[in-house]
């Protein structure tokens, strides 16, 4: 090999190591951590869902503060196994938006499912199906395999999976599936570990 050419093959090479590691470390504004189910929580016994997110960063350059991530918007949907019908689920979904989040601070945020939902259906601690959704100013966080493990339940870990159950719950109901808020059961959205939202209604 004639040592000019290989002059530039380790200069590209040089050039080209860095960048490759730039983007491997790239990481998304907010993260989905971990999603903990409790059932028989709070004082009346519905069934709690915890999802904790981290801020990496901002990725709006006109941001008042680049340390904090504005605008999260978080929507969970999950699918219980219908109590009647093989084969068939029951969906609920709930969406929140966070005013703002720290960068490296977690926050943990509550979903409730009520008590009597949960015994009409017959809901077993952890559903078949469950996916949390997160976008930043209205654009969502694409699924990808870097974040889809802590975003959704076992089954959804692929794209083709997840395409099917985004499609079967496109009906899920609204207004079953409460955040923690509206719960009225106990749930306080308060202390350093909880964010600030905008809220769309009040009880």
């Amino acid at each position: 090999m004639q040592p000019r050419l290989s002059l530039l093959i380790l200069l590209i090479s040089t050039l080209l190591v860095p960048l490759a590691g730039s983007l491997h470390a790239q990481k998304d504004p907010v993260d989905v951590r971990n999603v903990k189910f409790n059932k028989n929580a709070g004082n009346w016994k519905d069934t709690l869902i915890e999802v904790e997110l981290v801020a990496n960063g901002n990725p709006n350059p006109d941001a008042p503060n680049p340390k904090y991530v504005d605008n999260i918007g978080v929507t969970l949907t999950i699918g219980y196994a219908h109590p009647n019908k093989d084969g068939e689920f029951i969906f609920h979904s709930s969406s929140v938006v966070i005013t703002t989040l720290e960068v490296a601070k977690s926050r943990k945020i509550g979903f409730w499912l009520p008590y009597d939902i949960v015994e009409r259906d017959n809901v077993a601690k952890e559903p078949k199906f469950w996916y949390v959704d997160v976008e930043i100013d209205g654009s969502p966080i694409a699924p990808t395999g870097a974040n889809i493990r802590a975003r959704a339940s076992s089954d959804l870990q692929n794209p083709t999976a997840l395409n099917s159950f985004q499609n079967k719950a496109s009906d899920a109901t609204e207004g079953v599936l409460l955040p923690g808020y509206l719960s009225g059961n106990g749930y306080i959205e308060r202390g350093k570990d909880r964010p600030a939202f905008i809220r769309k209604e009040e009880n």
